[in-house]
């Protein structure tokens, strides 16, 4: 009989295919164990944060101060940003973080986030002194930052100075998870209204009482994006004047229905908040006395830490109503410059802000930096017409952790063309 003997096959075609099949085998196998491993990795029980704590509150309902933070909720501990905590709790604009750590739940399941803090002083009187071009201003507001310790807004005065007086008063509620804000707000004012061109020369001058009314509602679609629809009242009435130069045509009464879109972000680097913002304003206005018009305004700030405590500034403003009369033109602010005076008007502006801040150091009251910038904006009005400016502009700013009051500042401002100077001190106020 014959025997028989199994010899492996060493042919080297059939090597390179059983060889070929085992490396597709495993570069198979290979995702599946990645993902299996991933899974088991995310899933692995108390490493999520689970729980939010706040310590340290004394006026503020807890759930003003926990919300912000819930968007850390159910991230892995070991990779929440301690900044974006740090910057979350600034954004209230009532509460001082002190202290954040990330602790295990007392009953094992999970982390929880514990951040201490410190209340902001919210309640105070605020009394205002200031000279602007050869005109003394003065007055006294109150002022609750944290209304019923729900981060709502009240704000109560008046105004006084040698061409006028104004008295204002307003609420802003602040919206919860699932409820929208609101805001109301009215003002009265008599002065003897200036119009000037950029060397602040007078090109109108009339007296005028004002009274004006708003309401509105704040919807917060995202942590980041808020919609804000608005309606105003203003009637604004001529009155006589000691020496008018080309006062408007007759009285007006308006009302104006409009919308806010706001998107804002903001990162804390150890030394500054900073801010990715961008918002859009439209308003439709008719009424007695005046054409009906429609307003445009586009914002947008950005702001980037080069190092901890050096930023760069970046500012843009936009302002498109071509059908304004007189009385509805506005001041430079919207085009987020400094370098035109506050008593300047225009229908349209392209305005846009580049700079560099530094802190320069940090207190119990607060922390104090420094800034420049060069600017630049386009402006159109009926009497002056088109016009270009540039120049650069300076601050000392003062950021206050103990006052519920973003940031006072001191800033000088350099026309080159007009060459003329501007010199002002500005108080912030989120509302």
């Amino acid at each position: 009989m014959d025997s028989t003997s199994i010899v492996p096959c060493t042919s080297p075609a059939v090597g390179k295919t059983m060889k070929n099949t085992c490396l597709l085998i495993l570069c198979g196998f290979l995702p599946l164990i990645s993902v299996i491993y991933a899974y088991a990795h995310e899933t692995e029980p108390g490493q999520h944060i689970t729980g939010i704590a706040v310590h340290g509150l004394k006026r503020t309902k807890p759930q003003i101060a926990e919300v912000p933070l819930q968007q850390f909720m159910g991230q892995r501990a070991d990779t929440v940003d301690l900044n974006a905590v740090h910057a979350a709790v600034l954004d209230t604009g009532i509460l001082e973080p002190l202290a954040v750590e990330i602790q295990d739940a007392p009953d094992g399941n999970g982390k929880i986030l514990s951040v201490k803090v410190h209340e902001k002083w919210s309640i105070f009187p605020l009394p205002l002194f200031f000279i602007t071009s050869g005109e003394i201003n003065g007055g006294l507001f109150f002022i609750d930052s944290n209304a019923l310790g729900l981060n709502d807004k009240l704000f109560v005065g008046g105004m006084y100075s040698t061409g006028g007086w104004m008295l204002i008063g307003g609420y802003a509620h602040s919206p919860g998870p699932g409820f929208p804000g609101w805001n109301v707000s009215t003002a009265l004012a008599q002065s003897e209204r200036r119009n000037t061109d950029q060397q602040e020369r007078d090109i109108r001058r009339f007296g005028l009482a004002a009274l004006s009314a708003s309401a509105g509602l704040s919807y917060p679609f995202t942590q980041a994006l808020q919609v804000n629809p608005q309606i105003s009242y203003r009637q604004m009435r001529l009155k006589d004047s000691a020496s008018p130069l080309a006062p408007p045509e007759s009285d007006v009464r308006a009302v104006g229905l409009g919308a806010n879109a706001a998107l804002r972000k903001s990162r804390w680097d150890g030394f500054l908040l900073s801010e990715e913002r961008l918002s859009l304003d439209y308003t439709f206005m008719f009424g007695q006395g005046t054409p009906a018009f429609h307003e445009l305004r586009l914002q947008a700030g950005y702001q980037k830490p080069l190092l901890p405590g050096f930023r760069v500034n970046l500012r843009a403003g936009l302002l498109y109503a071509p059908e304004a009369p007189a009385l509805f033109e506005s001041p430079p602010q919207v085009a987020q410059v400094e370098i035109l005076p506050g008593t300047f008007t225009a229908r349209r502006y392209a305005g846009a802000s580049a700079g560099l801040e530094k802190h320069i150091f940090t207190i119990k009251a607060g922390s104090l930096s420094a800034l420049m910038a060069y600017q630049a904006v386009f402006s159109e009005g009926p009497i002056l017409g088109g016009g270009f400016d540039h120049g650069v502009a300076g601050a000392v700013v003062f950021y206050l952790s103990k006052l519920a009051i973003p940031a006072m500042a001191l800033s000088m401002a350099y026309n080159v063309p007009a060459k003329q100077p501007q010199f002002s001190f500005s108080l912030g106020m989120s509302l």
